[in-house]
C-alpha cells in the first residue's frame, strides 16, 4: 500500500511538471496522439467486417471505436497547437502499440482462409490486447488530468477527460467482448497472454520514456527528482 501511494503521487507529481512545461507538454500529448493513430498504420485493427456476419453488435462498437481514436488524434493536435507548439511525429519505439505487440506472443491478423473458428479466437486476441492497452491508457490519463488540474492547464484537462470517457467505454465493451468470443477455458489463455504482453511492455515503454523525458527536459528539474526518476527507469529495466 505504502509502495503503491509513493509511486502514484511520483506520477502525479511528473505529470504536473509535464503539464506546466510547454515543450514538455507537447511532446507527452504527442505521445499519446501517437498511439491513437497507429490504427489508421495497421491492417489487422478493428476487423469489423470479419466481425459483422455472426456479431453485428461488435463490429459497430469496433467501428465507433475507429472513429474515436481519429477524433482523440484531433484533439490531442488541436491541444498542441493552443499551446503554440507543434506536434511532433514520433517513432515507432515510442509508440506503446507497436511496444506491446513486440512483446506479446500472439497474432490476431485475420487471413482470408480462416475458418469461422480462428476468426472467433483471433477476434478474441484483438479484444484482448485493445483491453489491456485502453486500460493503461486510461491509467495514465488519470495521472495526466490529476497533473494538468495542478498545473492550472484547465483547456487540456477538457481534452484529457473528453479522451478519459471514451477509453473507459472502450475498457468496457472489449471486456464483454472477450467474454462473449471465448470458453472460459479460452478466456483465460487469452487474457494471461496479453497480460503478460501489456506488463513487459509497460516497463520498456516507461523507463524509455522516462530517459528521453530526463534527456530533452529533465535539467529544470529539482536534483532530487531527476535522481528518483533515473532510478525508476533503471529499476523497469531490471
Amino acid at each position: 500500500m505504502l509502495r503503491a501511494s509513493i509511486e502514484r503521487a511520483a506520477k502525479v507529481r511528473l505529470h504536473a511538471w509535464l503539464a506546466g512545461d510547454p515543450r514538455a507538454h507537447a511532446w507527452t500529448l504527442s505521445l499519446y496522439r501517437a498511439g491513437e493513430r497507429h490504427p489508421e498504420t495497421v491492417s489487422d485493427y478493428f476487423p469489423c467486417e470479419r466481425a459483422r456476419e455472426r456479431w453485428p453488435e461488435l463490429a459497430t462498437s469496433m467501428k465507433r471505436h475507429a472513429g474515436d481514436e481519429r477524433r482523440h488524434a484531433a484533439l490531442y493536435a488541436k491541444a498542441i497547437e493552443r499551446m503554440g507548439e507543434a506536434v511532433l511525429e514520433i517513432d515507432d519505439a515510442d509508440v506503446f502499440n507497436v511496444v506491446i505487440r513486440r512483446h506479446t506472443r500472439a497474432s490476431w491478423a485475420i487471413d482470408e482462409r480462416d475458418g469461422d473458428d480462428e476468426v472467433r479466437l483471433k477476434l478474441a486476441h484483438f479484444m484482448a490486447h485493445a483491453f489491456h492497452l485502453e486500460r493503461r491508457v486510461a491509467r495514465s490519463l488519470r495521472y495526466h488530468r490529476e497533473g494538468c488540474a495542478r498545473a492550472g492547464r484547465d483547456d487540456v484537462c477538457e481534452t484529457v477527460e473528453r479522451v478519459l470517457a471514451d477509453e473507459e467505454r472502450h475498457v468496457s465493451y472489449t471486456r464483454a467482448a472477450i467474454d462473449a468470443l471465448t470458453t472460459r477455458a479460452e478466456r483465460d489463455e487469452v487474457l494471461r497472454v496479453h497480460a503478460e504482453g501489456e506488463a513487459l511492455a509497460d516497463r520498456a515503454f516507461s523507463s524509455r520514456q522516462l530517459r528521453t523525458f530526463l534527456d530533452r527536459y529533465g535539467r529544470a528539474l529539482p536534483r532530487r527528482d531527476r535522481m528518483f526518476y533515473a532510478a525508476s527507469a533503471i529499476v523497469m529495466e531490471t
